[in-house]
């Protein structure tokens, strides 16, 4: 590994130091003969200049994005927001079994109490990733509690009725 990465910045400071070495010869011997470079050649060395540098920008964004763990974030993220989606539903089922109604100020905070006790054994390493207590936790739960039991005025229809719903 330690030798690739030496080739690598070798071939890179090689290609810069040719292209440099050229452009100073060039601009210095203004007045005097020069030597130019076949177009076919010029051509292949910028190619391989921008492969290098192209090769080297992607190496420093995946190096940024590992130092970073911007992606090991997003998908601890992605597995706490599916882990309440099933903690939610698993307290709407456990309330629909005692009759509750969903839409009581009651049953909501009861939903997110089940829903909070649920996950907190489930998931305590992902808790501990991104540094969200049990208060924090039940923060994230009231937010998306609505999406397992909403709440609508009374009178109002729900906005999606089943094709077999009575209207």
């Amino acid at each position: 590994m330690r030798f690739f990465r030496w080739f690598k910045w070798a071939l890179f400071a090689l290609c810069v130091a040719f292209f440099l070495a050229n452009r100073i010869a060039l601009a210095l011997a203004a007045d005097g003969p020069s030597v130019a470079l076949p177009p076919e050649l010029v051509s292949s060395l910028v190619d391989i200049v921008f492969l290098a540098l192209s090769s080297l920008l992607g190496w420093a964004i995946k190096r940024g994005a590992d130092l970073l763990h911007v992606r090991r974030e997003s998908l601890l993220v992605e597995r706490l927001e599916q882990g309440m989606g099933y903690a939610l539903m698993y307290a709407r089922e456990k309330a629909l079994e005692k009759g509750a109604s969903l839409t009581s100020i009651e049953t909501r905070s009861e939903l997110v109490a089940v829903a909070a006790g649920y996950l907190l054994p489930k998931m305590p390493a992902v808790m501990r990733e991104l540094n969200i207590d049990a208060e924090g936790l039940r923060e994230r739960l009231i937010g998306r509690v609505d999406l397992v039991a909403p709440v609508r005025a009374p009178g109002e229809a729900p906005a999606m009725l089943p094709s077999s719903a009575p209207l």
